[in-house]
C-alpha cells in the first residue's frame, strides 16, 4: 500500500504543477492579449493625432499664403518723390522753414549739436 499511496501523492504532485503551468500560461496569454489592445489603440490614437496635425498645418499654411500674397488694403500707392508744377514759395523760404523745424525739433528733444 505504501507503493501505491507514493504513486497517489506524486500523482497529485504532478496535477498540481500542471494546474500552476496551465494558470501561468493563462496569466502571460492575457497579459499579452491586453499589451496588444493597449498597443493597437496607441497606434490608431497616434496615426488620428498625427491626421488632425497634418490637417491643421496644412489649413495654417493655406491661411499663410493666402495672407503673405494678400495686398493689404491700406496701402494702395506710395508717392516716391512728389512733383509739384506750381511754386507757392520761394527756395529760400523753404529753407528757412526747414532749419527753423530742425532748430525747433531739436529744441524738444534736448538734441543741441549745431
Amino acid at each position: 500500500m505504501a507503493k501505491g499511496a507514493w504513486l497517489g501523492l506524486l500523482a497529485l504532485v504532478a496535477s498540481f504543477a500542471g494546474g500552476w503551468q496551465a494558470n501561468g500560461w493563462h496569466r502571460d496569454s492575457l497579459a499579452l492579449a491586453v499589451d496588444r489592445a493597449a498597443q493597437r489603440a496607441g497606434e490608431e490614437s497616434r496615426q488620428a493625432s498625427e491626421n488632425v496635425a497634418s490637417r491643421s498645418a496644412r489649413q495654417l499654411e493655406s491661411k499663410l499664403e493666402a495672407l503673405r500674397d494678400a495686398q493689404p488694403k491700406e496701402i494702395r500707392t506710395e508717392v516716391v518723390k512728389p512733383v509739384f508744377t506750381r511754386v507757392c514759395v520761394s527756395d529760400e523760404l523753404v529753407r528757412m522753414y526747414n532749419e527753423a523745424a530742425d532748430k525747433a525739433e531739436r529744441a524738444i528733444s534736448g538734441k543741441f549739436t549745431r
